[in-house]
């Protein structure tokens, strides 16, 4: 655990600096520019539809397949009734933990209360077992979240909405 809050912690700070930024920043630019010289087409296409006097027969249209767990990929927030540990109080509360595009969000289901919250951009990551998930934010903080009633079920869907969320990224 030591060891990978360090190594998070220093691709956190590599992020943060200018230098690492602006040699990022020159790399993108750098690929544009080959891109608009190297494979921009002057090519135009004709939407005129030619020979309109042949019918080949109607096109068939393709059923569109609703994809699966295409809710993970909604832009609102998807919420899991979850028990976390207040390590401070040394004891579980029960909270409702919401994953959107910006947030992850506690909130205690008793007082109604916002407990937690942090921006998706500040996860570096998370570990999760068969009925708990560890998520890392900010300098390696973490917040631990169990299932209720042993759903594990929910904690597979927590893991798979965190793999599509937008989180810091190495540029």
């Amino acid at each position: 655990d030591f060891l990978l809050a360090k190594v998070i912690n220093g691709e956190n700070a590599a992020h943060k600096s200018e230098k690492f930024r602006a040699m990022a920043t020159r790399t993108r630019q750098e690929y544009l520019k080959d891109l608009a010289e190297n494979f921009v087409s002057t090519a135009t296409i004709d939407s005129a539809v030619k020979f309109s006097f042949i019918t080949l027969g109607a096109k068939k249209k393709e059923k569109i397949k609703a994809r699966k767990e295409a809710h993970l990929f909604s832009v609102g927030a998807i919420t899991w009734s979850v028990c976390t540990r207040d390590f401070g109080q040394s004891m579980d509360v029960d909270c409702l933990l919401g994953i959107s595009n910006e947030f992850i969000v506690l909130i205690e289901e008793e007082s109604k209360n916002v407990v937690f919250n942090c921006s998706c951009r500040d996860v570096i990551g998370w570990t999760s077992g068969i009925m708990s998930i560890k998520i890392f934010y900010e300098r390696g903080e973490c917040i631990m979240l169990s299932a209720h009633d042993n759903c594990g079920e929910d904690i597979r869907e927590m893991v798979q909405r965190l793999e599509v969320m937008p989180f810091k990224t190495l540029l």
